[in-house]
């Protein structure tokens, strides 16, 4: 009996740990630190490459495999080639300025398979009437080890979860 109450005890604790850490907005990375101090600059090249509409830093963070993705709301780019012309310069070109600020980063590393997860803010000027936007959202990378380093192979984002009187159900 003491056992078990003692072992319930634990549980409980181990829970509540797990719960407080993971409600204080704390990143929960898994994987060795020099894969995650990697990671966490392909994505800070990642949103410079977005907020400077850079093709050559896109480049060095993405992947130029056929099978590369990016799934956003305004459809789904399929090879590097796409990204950039549809969503670099399609999407991306809508705007004068753009600020893209990813917090906090998520990373976890599977050997040569890695992705990350986060939220991002999303502050931009648009060409046509330079009205000032902000967005907000989530996004999930996908990379892969290739040539010493490593690339995205995928993306999707999308807006934040709606809250209403259901919480977003």
């Amino acid at each position: 009996m003491k056992w078990s109450c003692a072992l319930s005890i634990l549980v409980l604790l181990f829970v509540q740990l797990c719960t407080a850490q993971q409600d204080s907005g704390l990143p929960l990375s898994t994987g060795d630190a020099p894969s995650i101090h990697q990671i966490e600059a392909l994505v800070s090249s990642y949103a410079k490459s977005v907020g400077n509409l850079d093709q050559n830093l896109a480049r060095k963070v993405w992947s130029a495999r056929h099978e590369v993705t990016f799934t956003h709301p305004r459809g789904t780019e399929r090879g590097l080639d796409a990204i950039l012309q549809n969503f670099y310069q399609r999407t991306m070109g809508l705007f004068s300025e753009r600020q893209l600020l990813p917090d906090p980063v998520e990373i976890h590393v599977y050997g040569d398979t890695a992705w990350s997860q986060f939220t991002w803010t999303f502050r931009a000027r648009l060409k046509n009437g330079g009205n000032e936007i902000t967005t907000k959202g989530r996004e999930t990378q996908v990379y892969h080890r290739e040539n010493g380093g490593r690339r995205i192979v995928h993306v999707h984002y999308s807006g934040m979860p709606e809250t209403g009187a259901l919480g977003g159900f």
